[in-house]
């Protein structure tokens, strides 16, 4: 891992490691934790005010992924393969 990265690039590592963290730990999640903690989750961040300062587009964009995420990692699916 000598290869220099452009910073764009270095980001864009940064993102995928953390997508690799969170894709384990919903894993873990999803064999530990009850319905209602899962629920809890998706709820806490959607109850989150974007008309405070500071909420920039950005932000607002990765809590809806987030949310997405949740909801689509732990939403009964009947073609699933688990």
């Amino acid at each position: 891992m000598s290869q220099n990265l452009t910073a764009n690039d270095e980001l864009v590592s940064d993102v995928v490691a953390c997508q690799l963290v969170i894709k384990q730990i919903l894993d873990v999640i999803d064999v530990i934790a009850p319905v209602e903690v899962r629920d809890k989750m998706a709820n806490q961040l959607r109850a989150i005010d974007f008309s405070a300062a500071g909420a920039d587009p950005v932000t607002q964009r990765a809590i809806q992924k987030a949310i997405a995420l949740i909801e689509l990692k732990f939403t009964p699916q009947e073609s699933s393969t688990h």
